[in-house]
């Protein structure tokens, strides 16, 4: 992301970069309790619930005013990350999810969704090393597939909003991939402007 909020603004594209969950100060606190490994133990719902309210917030506090003044907002995860992760991989009903995602965004939809796909496991395991896992991160690899399956599922469903991108690329043609599909997305916004 940080990479796409460089180019962007050297293309001289007003930019917002947050994350989910959090990107503001209810959402990080959140996300501690979310992610860290020896938290609470909870039940796919309620996770599902936490990820949304945190989402409500992010989209009161930050999306919905900087897309109202124009600029680009750029998030790492939102509201298909719920469906693919809590829906595919914990059970929840997709339509509870979709349901759910409505209210927490007042019916926002991203205009575009990159998904990083590495389908085999060793190699996700090896790309996670060198970092300390996180809650999610740590979860079985039948979990995992799930959540690859509920990606693609959603790619089917959305083709012109959803794009699955090769994450076992070099990263300089993951980054110019990910450029090329923000401003197909971009110059549609804007009437076909090149940028």
């Amino acid at each position: 992301m940080t990479a796409v909020s460089r180019d962007l603004a050297a293309l001289s594209v007003d930019v917002v970069a947050t994350r989910e969950p959090g990107g503001t100060d209810f959402g990080e606190m959140v996300r501690e309790v979310l992610l860290d490994p020896s938290g609470p133990d909870r039940g796919s719902l309620a996770e599902a619930l936490l990820y949304s309210a945190c989402r409500a917030e992010l989209v009161r506090k930050i999306i919905l005013p900087a897309l109202l003044e124009g600029k680009v907002v750029l998030t790492e995860r939102f509201t298909d990350s719920t469906i693919a992760y809590q829906g595919y991989g914990g059970g929840i009903p997709i339509t509870d999810i979709e349901n759910i995602n409505r209210i927490a965004t007042g019916n926002l939809i991203p205009d575009l969704t990159l998904v990083f796909e590495i389908d085999d496991p060793a190699v996700f395991r090896e790309r996670l090393a060198p970092k300390k896992r996180d809650r999610i991160e740590l979860r079985d690899d039948a979990y995992h597939a799930r959540v690859r399956q509920g990606y693609r599922d959603l790619a089917s469903r959305f083709p012109g909003r959803i794009k699955l991108v090769d994450g076992t690329l070099p990263r300089d043609q993951v980054e110019r991939i990910v450029m090329d599909e923000v401003r197909k997305v971009l110059r549609q916004r804007r009437g076909g402007e090149t940028l």
